[in-house]
């Protein structure tokens, strides 16, 4: 298993495994899946200077992928980067491939300057299972998130 940066070559498996996990999150799969717009966000994760994504190839396959961020807090000119999604493929879960893929969004944030690198689970899928993960690497909890369902 290799953690590398991805290109515009790994955009149309990120997406089919960003689509995936779309489709199996109770909080997600409410909202419509708009692969264009996806693909155009991603897009601009991997070539701009901002933005990163770290894949997980296992044979030659894409098995999993983390996307970040990185820029200045909206208060402060300190940079804060954030992680934007952890999505693996479902035969790659509980495998050694999303620890290597936080570790490694965990140390470009530090290469990129933040104070902090912020991360979360808002899937719904296995919440505390998923927070355990990043408290094994380091990450304490620092934030509660809430919502409110508008029924359109």
């Amino acid at each position: 298993m290799s953690i590398r940066p991805a290109t515009l070559d790994d955009l149309d498996r990120i997406l089919d495994l960003g689509e995936q996990l779309h489709k199996e999150s109770p909080r997600w799969s409410r909202l419509s899946f708009n692969r264009a717009k996806a693909a155009e966000f991603i897009a601009q994760l991997i070539l701009g200077p901002a933005g990163v994504v770290f894949v997980a190839e296992k044979d030659g396959v894409v098995v999993g992928g983390i996307a970040g961020m990185a820029a200045a807090h909206w208060c402060s000119d300190d940079i804060v980067a954030q992680e934007v999604s952890l999505f693996m493929d479902p035969g790659a879960r509980g495998s050694m491939a999303a620890v290597r893929l936080i570790c490694a969004l965990t140390a470009w944030g530090e290469i990129k300057g933040a104070e902090w690198l912020q991360a979360g689970t808002s899937t719904g899928l296995d919440p505390e299972r998923t927070a355990g993960l990043y408290e094994r690497l380091g990450f304490s909890r620092c934030a509660i998130g809430l919502e409110v369902e508008y029924g359109h």
